[in-house]
């Protein structure tokens, strides 16, 4: 079970070899048991990871033993789930005639069958069919069915983030531009939600068309680059080959504004072709084979570009010149120090909400900067009033009431003279309210009749008043738990959950941790008046580290190795004092933290060479420099 749960984790985070070697692993300890319907399931676990890596004969033969084994054992739900397996791999390959066969045609069993996982998959991926010839409307009507009926079983579920991108991309096809950019908007934030990388990596390519659609150029740019960020990472080459053909029709088609390049067209073009071509994928290769014809038959020559050498389009802006120009943007408008381009995009989404001057709810772990986002709200709205931040924690359930609302003289014992609250003397500008779940819910209600009327009424007075304060809230509970009404009440959750930011913790940001350590052991070193000097061993296991605490852990860390060493020295990794007691909320966060201390560690023994290192571990060399960089090791 615990190979199992490996895999899975492997899986979701499109580790696709690591997965593969969990469920081979998986099915042999399997095997000494005589589990044969568990070895079966593991089996098809590897079919579906060679059918995403683009293996498809493998991949296939794979599904059709599994088909054979679930029959010998009588097992129709097995057999149904390696049916639908067999079917999208011959989807890929654009036998769409046998792909609807084996969709259409599923064991026969006596149990219901209309909301269960696997015909709620089969409808879908009966609409996939349609979707792939480019018949939107077609797909939209199997998706239509599924639905009501994925929301039923499993609402925050995978089946349902998977709908909202296909649904999107019909509406895109449909020309219903707006629907589709709202409705992969939130399909985006529902992946991220899950963790679910594979399909946030295929959202990035509808939004980015439905962007262009909409004019919005630089914005569709920004979903180009980060899908192509995303696909460096997963071996995916049916997906990646369609952001390709996504990418060559936007820069060579009617919305590609200042980004139009014919050129750079053709080269995506040739890259789409190459990854179809690997893969046996037809239909596909078709269509990048008929886009290239085009070219051919232009009467304007197109320079010559072999696809082997071709990395990027050169108008996709990879570069350090537009990354520095966002990260510099983050910092001075947030105070954000950040290269992580999820946490600059979602920063860019933030600005966007700002400008609306509603209600704003910060979801985070402790220590991620809600405050920094708060403030950055309050700059960015252009309000004249003051922002002032007020901890719901920390004030007692009275006190916090008057503090928000203000009272008049002896409306309660001590209170000797009336006084302004927060919302009123913050009119026209912001009041910031930390750790918001941690109210009593009867202040809650007050809160949301001010939120729903913009009316204040002081402890004790009879008349109320108009007040323009813009609220914005944080909280470090999960989403779940507010939605559920966990000590919350959810109609005030549901009145800010229009502008919800979620902010990642350190230990997801990778290449950010590195960039910190410099900027606060800078920071400290200034504040300290001395110079010190931080070994390589010393940053490694910091860099190293998950900071339960987050940002404000690690810059205290910081600090106080800063202050501890004499001016000139030099910190050595036994001056590094890493004291929390942090147990990983998560099996995948557990897993990662292990594997980032044995890759620092390998690194540190083999003095810095990659490749000893990854010997040392077993790993490829280039999954070991893909997994430095996910994980900012240097």
């Amino acid at each position: 079970m615990a190979l199992a749960n490996l895999g899975r984790v492997e899986r979701a985070f499109c580790r696709w070899a690591a997965a593969e070697e969990a469920a081979a692993e998986s099915a042999r300890v399997f095997e000494e048991y005589g589990n044969r319907k568990e070895v079966s399931v593991a089996k098809r676990v590897i079919g579906i990871l060679r059918w995403k890596r683009g293996r498809l004969d493998e991949a296939g033969a794979m599904a059709a033993a599994c088909i054979d084994e679930a029959r010998q054992l009588g097992s129709p739900l097995h057999e149904w789930f390696s049916s639908l397996l067999k079917g999208m791999i011959e989807l890929h390959r654009g036998g769409f005639e046998s792909a609807s066969k084996l969709f259409t045609s599923g064991p026969g069993w006596e149990i219901p069958r209309a909301e269960s996982r696997p015909s709620l998959l089969t409808t879908e991926f009966i609409g996939d069919i349609h979707l792939e010839q480019g018949h939107g409307e077609e797909a939209l009507k199997h998706y239509d069915e599924v639905w009501p009926k994925a929301l039923a079983l499993v609402p925050k579920g995978d089946i349902v983030a998977e709908l909202r991108r296909r649904r999107a991309e019909c509406y895109y096809l449909m020309g219903r531009h707006q629907e589709a950019y709202d409705e992969a908007k939130t399909g985006l934030e529902h992946c991220r939600e899950l963790g679910d990388r594979y399909e946030e990596a295929a959202t990035y390519r509808v939004l980015a068309l439905t962007a262009a659609a909409l004019g919005r150029t630089g914005e569709a740019k920004r979903w180009f680059d980060q899908g192509f960020a995303y696909y460096d990472d997963i071996e995916t080459p049916y997906e990646w080959g369609k952001l390709w053909l996504a990418y060559g029709d936007w820069i060579s088609g009617p919305h590609a504004a200042e980004y139009a390049d014919a050129s750079g067209a053709r080269e995506a073009y040739l890259a789409a072709r190459d990854h179809f071509e690997r893969m046996g994928a037809e239909a596909k290769l078709a269509e990048a084979r008929s886009r290239l014809a085009r070219f051919a038959e232009s009467p304007t020559p197109v320079p010559p570009t072999a696809a082997s050498e071709l990395e990027r389009p050169r108008r996709r802006p990879r570069g350090s010149a537009e990354l520095d120009r966002r990260s510099a943007w983050a910092r001075e408008t947030f105070g954000f120090v950040t290269r992580n381009k999820m946490v600059l995009d979602l920063l860019e989404d933030v600005a966007k909400l700002a400008s609306a001057s509603s209600p704003m709810l910060i979801l985070g772990e402790s220590g991620t900067g809600k405050d920094l986002i708060a403030h950055g709200v309050h700059k960015l709205s252009r309000r004249a009033g003051a922002f002032v931040p007020i901890n719901c924690a920390t004030l007692p359930r009275e006190v916090i009431e008057s503090e928000l609302f203000g009272h008049v003289q002896g409306a309660f014992t001590g209170a000797n003279r009336e006084k302004t609250g927060l919302l009123e003397a913050c009119d026209g500008g912001t009041v910031f309210l930390d750790e918001i779940a941690e109210m009593s819910i009867e202040l809650q209600s007050r809160l949301l009749r001010f939120l729903e009327t913009g009316e204040i009424r002081r402890v004790g007075a009879n008349k109320t008043l108009d007040v323009d304060t813009l609220v914005v809230a944080a909280t470090n509970r999960e989403r779940a738990s507010l939605e559920k009404g966990a000590g919350f009440r959810p109609d005030l959750y549901y009145r800010l959950a229009h502008a919800v930011v979620v902010l990642p913790p350190l230990r997801r940001r990778g290449e950010d941790i590195d960039l910190l350590v410099g900027h606060f052991f800078d920071d400290a070193c200034l504040e300290q008046g001395k110079r010190v000097r931080l070994s390589a061993g010393a940053r490694n296991r910091l860099v190293a580290h998950p900071w339960p605490g987050n940002v404000r852990q690690l810059r205290a860390v910081l600090r106080r190795m800063v202050i501890l060493t004499a001016a000139d020295h030099e910190i050595s990794p036994d001056a590094v004092h890493l004291d929390d007691t942090d147990v990983a909320s998560s099996l995948s966060e557990e897993l990662e933290q292990a594997e980032r201390r044995r890759m620092v560690e390998a690194l540190s023994q083999s003095a810095g060479s990659r490749s000893d290192a990854a010997k040392a571990l077993g790993m490829a060399r280039t999954t070991f420099v893909t997994k430095m960089k996910r994980y900012g090791i240097r």
